[in-house]
């Protein structure tokens, strides 16, 4: 631990003695769930407000979600209010997280004062973190859960999950509730969980339109930072193999920083489309719900993914030094193929185009029909 962490763990350690405290109340009336994080890491832990909810049917479970992610859990059966925050750590959406404005959040934003007022009894951080500490005691919340061995914060927590980096990261969450009394057979799958109402399902179909005879491809081409995606070039390379190929009907989708990208992928191609900024969230998750298959960068969409059972070939680019380790933490099915570096086999180069094809070729061989919860 740096010096620095050891500093801040420190002041949360100082500021527990004075913050409120008490046992875990036996039948607790409102939860807070601490996920301020990007959209993808929400996603993946989504299980948890459905264990939540199963252990604890009376209580109110509050989701603290950053503005961004909420479509996440937008009908949400197990979540009863959704409280958005800006807290200023670990995650893309909000500049210049040093620790000095995270301090200042924590002890004068009115984000924390008006989560005072829920009186909350239990709070958890499912990152696990100081500053996310530092919020449940300055939100008054007696009962905390955190995480040890990741970014800290445990020092403010009554009970921690440790943290190994081998366990999914979906059932690492999930151990929060056993945390609080359930068994694991209480639990519920680990699988991540999006809700579509029966507007949304139909929207889905109206941007696919016919597609008779041939198989839908969902493509993500964005994912948080260029390290962490598959380089264009092969996007290009094996949108021209499908193309070629002439069975599947391609919808590019990402963000508004992807325009410029996904139309420059599509340029000349009959069998594609470009969606980058042009949909939203809820939008794609429709699209991907009606899917046969998704290509994808190891962002967002591979949960999404994973959400509705459609089968994906995941491309990583070279951040990533091993398949295997990133699959331990982010994948929990049978029906994602990883692409890309494994440092530990000799294999330091990210996949061709023509391995993502032969991939989504041998995926035909899957026919898990899409879970669509309305």
């Amino acid at each position: 631990m740096s010096w620095k962490r050891n500093l801040v763990e420190n002041l949360v350690r100082a500021v527990s003695l004075v913050s409120p405290s008490s046992p875990l109340p036996v039948s607790p009336k409102r939860i807070l769930v601490l996920r301020n994080n990007d959209i993808g890491d929400l996603l993946v832990i989504s299980a948890l407000f459905e264990a939540l909810k199963r252990k604890f049917p009376e209580a109110k479970i509050i989701a603290a979600v950053g503005s961004w992610a909420c479509p996440v859990i937008e009908n949400n059966p197990f979540v009863d209010e959704v409280f958005r925050v800006t807290a200023p750590w670990h995650n893309k959406a909000i500049s210049g997280q040093t620790d000095g404005k995270r301090f200042a959040y924590c002890f004068s934003s009115p984000e924390v004062a008006e989560l005072r007022a829920r009186k909350c009894d239990v709070g958890i951080d499912v990152l696990g973190s100081p500053f996310g500490s530092f919020m449940m005691m300055r939100a008054g919340i007696p009962y905390r859960l955190g995480v040890r061995g990741y970014a800290g914060g445990w020092s403010g927590c009554h009970k921690w999950v440790e943290s190994d980096g081998e366990t999914y990261v979906g059932r690492g969450a999930l151990k929060f509730v056993e945390l609080l009394g359930a068994s694991e057979a209480e639990l519920p799958s680990v699988k991540p969980q999006l809700y579509l109402s029966a507007a949304e399902v139909a929207r889905g179909e109206e941007l696919w339109g016919d597609t008779t005879g041939k198989l839908r491809l969902v493509m993500g081409v964005g994912g948080g930072f260029p390290e962490k995606c598959w380089p264009p070039e092969r996007f290009r390379e094996l949108l021209e193999l499908l193309e070629e190929d002439g069975g599947f009907v391609v919808k590019l989708v990402g963000g508004k920083v992807e325009v410029p990208m996904g139309e420059s992928l599509a340029k000349g191609l009959s069998g594609v489309e470009t969606l980058c900024g042009k949909v939203s969230l809820r939008e794609t998750f429709a699209l991907t719900a009606a899917a046969d298959r998704v290509v994808t960068n190891p962002s967002m969409l591979m949960h999404v993914a994973a959400a509705f059972s459609v089968p994906a070939v995941v491309s990583m680019g070279p951040f990533f030094p091993s398949v295997i380790e990133h699959n331990r933490l982010w994948i929990c099915n049978d029906i994602t193929t990883v692409l890309g570096c494994e440092v530990k086999a000799n294999r330091h180069e990210v996949a061709t185009a023509r391995e993502v094809f032969d991939a989504l070729k041998a995926l035909q061989k899957h026919s898990t029909p899409p879970a669509v919860h309305v």
